[in-house]
């Protein structure tokens, strides 16, 4: 699931690469897509860390009650 959850937000950076490109270029319109991509990206990856948080401690507790 983690595994899974981080190719999706790598497979999203990568995807505005291109953008990224044209935006150096001087394409402003491609530095917008850069953006919400990045947006994106960072809403994912504060619910990644959530994720992996309520893991670890799931498994201390299961860890503790043994």
């Amino acid at each position: 699931m983690i595994t899974r959850k981080l190719a999706e937000i790598t497979t999203l950076l990568c995807s505005s690469q291109s953008d990224a490109e044209k935006f150096d270029k001087g394409n402003s319109s491609a530095g917008t897509r850069v953006r919400k991509a990045a947006q994106l990206a960072a809403k994912a990856l504060k619910e990644l860390r959530k994720i992996v948080s309520e893991v670890k401690t799931e498994r201390a507790q299961e860890k503790n009650q043994t």
